[in-house]
């Protein structure tokens, strides 16, 4: 099942803002890594989110997301954010899915995750930058993670 960018977020918040700091880049940055490495471990075949992120200066984002986030600049976010369509509920196995994305990624805050993101991201070098913001396509975002999971070692 596809969400929407701002339910994703909403539950890292409402799961672990009050054990860490959450900036809206911070917020933004987990909910791309989670979006990435969901097409690639399901192989293309489901979409965690049911919006296409976008390029900009400051690496992919949602465009929903960030129309959400924009009003609390750097500050951090302490509490769930508004969502115009409401919070869908997230599956189990989709909930085990994005503590993963946090187990491995949360510690970092929204600048390192955006100089990570930025460093590794061919999406927004391939995007199509005749438009100020271009659409990522899942095809490129797919091979960037899939690219990732095959260079984990086998246990």
């Amino acid at each position: 099942m596809s969400y929407n960018p701002t339910t994703i977020a909403n539950y890292f918040i409402g799961k672990y803002a009050k054990k860490d700091s959450f900036t809206p880049m911070k917020v933004i940055k987990l909910t791309y890594i989670a979006y990435g490495w969901y097409l690639a471990l399901t192989d293309k075949k489901e979409r965690l989110i049911d919006e296409s992120p976008v390029s900009w200066d400051f690496g992919p984002f949602f465009p929903s997301l960030f129309l959400s986030l924009k009003k609390y600049g750097k500050m951090n976010i302490t509490a769930k954010i508004p969502n115009s369509v409401g919070n869908q509920e997230i599956s189990p196995e989709d909930k085990k899915f994005l503590d993963r994305i946090w187990q491995i990624y949360g510690r970092f805050d929204g600048i390192y995750l955006s100089a990570m993101v930025n460093k590794e991201n061919a999406a927004r070098r391939k995007a199509d930058c005749k438009d100020r913001s271009p659409k990522i396509s899942d095809d490129v975002i797919y091979e960037q993670y899939k690219k990732k999971m095959l260079a984990i070692p086998a246990s």
